[in-house]
Protein backbone atom coordinates (compact mmCIF):
# COMPACT_ATOMS: atom_id res chain seq x y z
CA UNK A 1 0.00 0.00 0.00
CA UNK A 2 1.11 3.43 -0.66
CA UNK A 3 1.87 5.71 2.07
CA UNK A 4 0.58 9.13 1.70
CA UNK A 5 2.13 11.89 3.10
CA UNK A 6 1.20 13.69 6.60
CA UNK A 7 -0.69 16.45 4.37
CA UNK A 8 -2.58 14.28 2.84
CA UNK A 9 -4.45 12.90 5.77
CA UNK A 10 -6.69 16.10 6.23
CA UNK A 11 -10.03 16.21 5.13
CA UNK A 12 -9.45 18.74 2.92
CA UNK A 13 -6.89 17.28 1.09
CA UNK A 14 -9.26 14.46 0.17
CA UNK A 15 -12.42 16.81 -0.56
CA UNK A 16 -10.19 18.76 -2.52
CA UNK A 17 -8.99 15.91 -4.90
CA UNK A 18 -12.36 14.07 -4.83
CA UNK A 19 -13.95 17.24 -6.53
CA UNK A 20 -10.67 18.19 -8.67
CA UNK A 21 -10.07 14.57 -10.45
CA UNK A 22 -13.52 12.74 -9.35
CA UNK A 23 -16.41 14.67 -9.79
CA UNK A 24 -16.48 16.23 -13.19
CA UNK A 25 -15.66 13.01 -14.92
CA UNK A 26 -18.88 11.90 -13.30
CA UNK A 27 -20.70 14.94 -13.70
CA UNK A 28 -19.27 15.64 -17.34
CA UNK A 29 -22.46 16.20 -19.48
CA UNK A 30 -24.93 16.00 -16.51
CA UNK A 31 -27.16 19.60 -18.37
CA UNK A 32 -28.00 16.89 -20.98
CA UNK A 33 -27.63 13.72 -19.25
CA UNK A 34 -29.09 13.48 -16.25
CA UNK A 35 -30.32 9.62 -15.36
CA UNK A 36 -34.46 9.37 -14.53
CA UNK A 37 -34.11 5.69 -13.85
CA UNK A 38 -33.41 4.89 -10.37
CA UNK A 39 -30.44 2.54 -11.09
CA UNK A 40 -28.24 4.94 -13.00
CA UNK A 41 -29.17 7.61 -10.62
CA UNK A 42 -27.62 5.40 -7.92
CA UNK A 43 -24.97 4.07 -9.76
CA UNK A 44 -23.67 7.39 -10.17
CA UNK A 45 -24.31 8.32 -6.43
CA UNK A 46 -22.09 5.13 -5.15
CA UNK A 47 -19.05 6.89 -6.64
CA UNK A 48 -19.39 9.87 -3.60
CA UNK A 49 -20.71 7.36 -1.29
CA UNK A 50 -17.46 5.48 -1.28
CA UNK A 51 -15.24 8.46 -1.50
CA UNK A 52 -17.22 9.91 2.00
CA UNK A 53 -16.85 6.24 3.28
CA UNK A 54 -13.07 6.21 2.80
CA UNK A 55 -13.06 9.73 4.12
CA UNK A 56 -15.47 9.17 7.37
CA UNK A 57 -12.83 6.22 8.09
CA UNK A 58 -9.79 8.62 7.61
CA UNK A 59 -10.91 11.58 9.60
CA UNK A 60 -12.76 9.54 12.40
CA UNK A 61 -16.16 11.01 11.61
CA UNK A 62 -18.73 8.63 12.72
CA UNK A 63 -21.71 7.72 11.16
CA UNK A 64 -24.01 4.68 10.59
CA UNK A 65 -23.71 2.21 7.66
CA UNK A 66 -24.78 3.23 4.82
CA UNK A 67 -25.91 7.03 6.41
CA UNK A 68 -23.52 9.12 5.42
CA UNK A 69 -24.87 12.54 6.20
CA UNK A 70 -22.90 13.65 9.26
CA UNK A 71 -20.15 13.05 6.42
CA UNK A 72 -21.45 15.23 3.60
CA UNK A 73 -23.01 17.98 6.12
CA UNK A 74 -18.78 18.19 7.87
CA UNK A 75 -17.39 18.09 3.88
CA UNK A 76 -19.94 20.52 2.52
CA UNK A 77 -20.64 17.86 -0.46
CA UNK A 78 -24.41 17.77 -1.69
CA UNK A 79 -25.51 15.05 -3.70
CA UNK A 80 -25.51 14.40 -7.35
CA UNK A 81 -28.71 13.99 -7.87
CA UNK A 82 -28.83 17.95 -6.15
CA UNK A 83 -25.76 19.00 -8.44
CA UNK A 84 -27.64 17.97 -11.67
CA UNK A 85 -30.49 19.66 -10.33
CA UNK A 86 -29.03 22.86 -10.39
CA UNK A 87 -27.00 22.42 -12.88
CA UNK A 88 -29.77 22.34 -14.98
CA UNK A 89 -31.48 25.38 -13.56
CA UNK A 90 -28.27 27.45 -13.83
CA UNK A 91 -28.08 26.36 -17.78
CA UNK A 92 -31.84 27.42 -18.30
CA UNK A 93 -31.15 30.49 -16.33
CA UNK A 94 -28.30 31.43 -18.63
CA UNK A 95 -30.06 30.82 -21.73
CA UNK A 96 -32.66 33.11 -20.67
CA UNK A 97 -30.50 36.09 -19.60
CA UNK A 98 -28.89 35.64 -23.08
CA UNK A 99 -25.12 34.31 -21.39
CA UNK A 100 -25.68 31.62 -24.02
CA UNK A 101 -26.55 32.22 -27.25
CA UNK A 102 -28.81 29.51 -28.81
CA UNK A 103 -31.66 30.83 -31.13
CA UNK A 104 -32.86 27.35 -31.03
CA UNK A 105 -32.91 26.28 -27.70
CA UNK A 106 -35.05 29.39 -26.97
CA UNK A 107 -37.42 28.55 -28.83
CA UNK A 108 -38.12 25.30 -27.27
CA UNK A 109 -38.78 27.19 -23.93
CA UNK A 110 -42.52 27.77 -23.28
CA UNK A 111 -43.64 30.24 -21.21
CA UNK A 112 -46.82 29.94 -18.68
CA UNK A 113 -49.54 33.13 -19.58
CA UNK A 114 -51.95 33.22 -17.47
CA UNK A 115 -55.10 33.95 -19.29
CA UNK A 116 -56.69 34.98 -15.26
CA UNK A 117 -55.54 35.70 -11.81
CA UNK A 118 -54.07 32.43 -10.29
CA UNK A 119 -52.33 31.73 -7.41
CA UNK A 120 -49.44 29.68 -10.21
CA UNK A 121 -46.56 30.98 -9.98
CA UNK A 122 -45.25 28.76 -12.61
CA UNK A 123 -43.34 30.30 -15.18
CA UNK A 124 -42.89 27.88 -17.77
CA UNK A 125 -45.53 25.50 -19.01
CA UNK A 126 -44.50 22.38 -19.17
CA UNK A 127 -46.29 20.28 -21.91
CA UNK A 128 -47.80 16.41 -21.49
CA UNK A 129 -45.69 13.98 -21.98
CA UNK A 130 -47.09 10.81 -22.62
CA UNK A 131 -43.38 8.87 -22.16
CA UNK A 132 -40.39 9.25 -19.69
CA UNK A 133 -38.43 9.72 -22.64
CA UNK A 134 -40.68 12.78 -23.35
CA UNK A 135 -40.91 14.07 -19.48
CA UNK A 136 -36.71 13.83 -19.31
CA UNK A 137 -35.79 15.35 -22.73
CA UNK A 138 -33.56 18.22 -21.11
CA UNK A 139 -35.01 21.66 -21.87
CA UNK A 140 -38.73 20.07 -20.29
CA UNK A 141 -36.82 18.39 -17.14
CA UNK A 142 -35.38 22.17 -16.63
CA UNK A 143 -38.43 23.49 -16.97
CA UNK A 144 -40.12 21.30 -14.44
CA UNK A 145 -37.59 21.67 -11.96
CA UNK A 146 -37.31 25.10 -12.51
CA UNK A 147 -41.34 25.34 -11.81
CA UNK A 148 -41.48 23.17 -8.54
CA UNK A 149 -37.82 25.40 -7.24
CA UNK A 150 -38.93 28.32 -5.26
CA UNK A 151 -35.74 30.60 -5.26
CA UNK A 152 -35.80 30.40 -9.35
CA UNK A 153 -35.72 33.88 -10.60
CA UNK A 154 -35.02 34.17 -14.58
CA UNK A 155 -35.09 38.25 -14.20
CA UNK A 156 -31.74 39.92 -14.65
Amino acid sequence: MVQLPNSFRLGLSYKVLYCALVRPIVEYGAVIWDPHDLNDSLRLERVQRKFMRYDSFRLNIPCEPHNYGPVASQLGLVSLAERRRISGIKFLNSLLQGDIDSPYLLSLICFKVPQRHSRSVAPFYVPFASTNYLKNEPITRMMSNANVDPSFLFCK
